[in-house]
């Protein structure tokens, strides 16, 4: 069973990556814009070092470039 501080924890980054997340949800086509969305998620991972984290970190970014891609298309 899971303690409170594991729980805490979870809690934590799970809101970093939702944070994550919306920060980028409008997805751009610049360099700049995909720099920045690498450094805040190498920060989070190195942040926790946890593998979940890792996987959800990993899924926004696939999100995101999913994202980018339907946009690169569609123009």
């Amino acid at each position: 069973m899971a303690t409170n501080e594991q729980m805490k924890t979870e809690f934590s980054y799970f809101g970093e990556v939702w944070t994550f997340f919306k920060k980028y949800y409008c997805v751009e086509s610049t360099e700049e814009f995909w720099e920045a969305v690498m450094a805040d998620a190498a920060a989070i991972n190195e942040k926790y070092r946890c593998s979940l984290c890792k996987d959800l970190i990993l899924a926004v970014l696939n999100e995101l470039e999913r994202k980018s891609k339907m946009k690169q298309n569609a123009t």
